[in-house]
């Protein structure tokens, strides 16, 4: 049986356009992102605290793969997965088997980093 997953994950795991509630105080208005970071066992997670209790804590990222995605501009390749909404250029952020990153607008646009990984 072939496996199809849909383009897109759930919504609820979409990356936040807002904050996310504190864990410890449940206050979404002082939750702030501090970036991404790699863990001791190599996740990929996002940083999160909490300026009203102090509490810091993390989220994984997820890359989602994607039976028809983009081909990589950078290596042609066809093994590309959606890795998150890109805000800066109003698209969505790919990667491929190789570590390449770029960015599809909705226009079909591509558009790919400096230093092209």
């Amino acid at each position: 049986m072939t496996h199809n997953p849909p383009p897109y994950p759930p919504p609820e795991q979409w990356p936040l356009l807002t904050g996310p509630d504190c864990r410890r105080c449940q206050d979404p208005a002082e939750v702030v992102r501090v970036g991404p970071t790699t863990t001791l066992t190599g996740t990929q997670v996002n940083v999160w605290h909490c300026r009203a209790c102090l509490a810091d804590w993390t989220i994984p990222v997820t890359h989602w793969p994607v039976l028809d995605g983009p081909n990589c501009p950078h290596c042609d390749t066809t093994v590309t997965c959606w890795a998150a909404i890109a805000p800066d250029y109003l698209g969505d952020l790919w990667l491929c088997e190789h570590g390449h990153e770029f960015v599809l607008t909705p226009e079909g646009l591509v558009i790919i980093s400096e230093d092209g990984a």
